[in-house]
């Protein structure tokens, strides 16, 4: 399989992995061949890339580091606790927020199960999500990523579900701003901005007064925003005063933010996120978090299309963690643009002189630059 954009793909194509709806059911299932009219649902869904089968890469399966079914359900818990949030009888509201820790324990476990028994974790955190960007998807990437991180730190099981479910609730006081905010399709506004930063304080009363919720994953949802120079919301804390969790969900927050589309622009390329969050590290952000983080990400994820100093064109095949910016590239395409007769592998990590210059699809990415962060938190709109 391999990744195109939206904007690529043609009636007759096959789609090579389920896509999902921005609440976690199914939109349109591995296998179906494409037509004008399912291409236009997908459009319409906000989806901007697709997985597509192609004879040449069979063989390169691109597999979530969860299973679907463990996405669902923990969508599937975002989503119920919206809707308890947003009940207009406050009665109703009260009894069902009882249980929404136990739903988000189960849901994390379910998290934690598949990624303690992922062997490829790291190569899988390397793919671009196809996902339509929303609250729901974003909070479970978040915790997945988060999750890889307290991982390789270390963190006993007891710490990874105060990490994963602060990651998953993080944004959970978005559902008190103004709808007109969380609907539009702009930018927004400075002004709209400040009523946007509300989102961290109104997120941590509501968790801190869940029983079943552990206060330091509230204080996630109160503290991803906060950076150790000060610049950070809502109270401009300063170095050892972040909490540890709430840096590694700024981080991953940040990360799966520029790489996902927005109405306004495209997704970011990997590599151009991670040079920004590089140039983050002792001033933003911790530099050994950065690094814990920067494990866990290839620069050229499974199944996308390269362009090689050389001229060829490839899909990345394989990602060696200790080397990932020298994946494996499957060649399809020869220095002059022409298709090869038999594709074959080059394993760049073997090959010093040659290296990717870049992703043939452009049309996935935004290819403005990213403004290096200074002295102010980045932000993860």
């Amino acid at each position: 399989m391999r990744l195109v954009s939206l904007k690529q793909v043609r009636p007759g194509m096959k789609l090579a992995r389920t896509v999902f709806t921005q609440d976690g059911k199914v939109l349109l299932g591995k296998g179906m061949n494409l037509t004008e009219r399912l291409i236009q649902g997908l459009h319409r869904s906000e989806v901007d890339a697709i997985y597509i089968d192609d004879p040449r890469t069979s063989d390169i399966v691109v597999e979530d580091v969860i299973r679907p079914q463990t996405r669902q359900i923990a969508v599937e818990a975002i989503e119920k606790t919206v809707k308890q949030i947003t009940n207009s009888n406050k009665l109703a509201r009260k009894i069902s927020l009882l249980e929404m820790g136990l739903h988000f324990q189960r849901a994390f476990s379910a998290i934690l199960e598949d990624l303690m028994h992922n062997e490829q974790m790291v190569g899988h955190l390397t793919t671009i999500s196809t996902h339509s960007p929303s609250l729901y998807h974003h909070s479970v990437n978040v915790a997945v990523l988060s999750t890889a991180v307290g991982m390789s730190l270390g963190y006993n099981q007891s710490q990874l579900m105060e990490l994963g479910i602060g990651a998953m609730l993080h944004d959970i006081g978005k559902l008190q701003l103004p709808e007109e905010l969380l609907n539009t399709n702009e930018r927004w506004t400075p002004e709209q901005q400040e009523i946007a930063k509300q989102h961290t304080m109104n997120g941590f009363n509501l968790l801190r007064k869940q029983h079943d919720i552990s206060l330091l994953s509230a204080h996630v949802c109160l503290q991803h925003h906060e950076r150790i120079n000060g610049s950070g919301y809502p109270q401009g804390l300063k170095g050892k005063q972040v909490h540890e969790y709430a840096q590694i969900v700024g981080i991953c927050d940040v990360y799966d933010s520029l790489t996902s589309p927005r109405p306004w622009r495209g997704r970011y390329m990997p590599q151009d996120a991670m040079e920004y969050l590089l140039g983050a590290g002792g001033h933003l952000f911790e530099h050994h978090l950065i690094n814990a983080f920067i494990k866990h990400i290839a620069v050229f994820p499974i199944g996308s299309s390269v362009v090689l100093n050389t001229g060829e064109v490839g899909v990345v095949s394989k990602v060696d963690p200790d080397y990932c910016h020298r994946p494996t590239v499957r060649i399809l395409k020869d220095g002059r643009g022409n298709d090869v007769h038999t594709p074959y592998d080059l394993d760049l990590k073997t090959l010093i002189k040659i290296f990717i210059v870049g992703f043939e699809d452009e049309q996935l990415f935004e290819m403005s630059a990213l403004t290096p962060p200074a002295e102010s938190a980045p932000t993860s709109e």
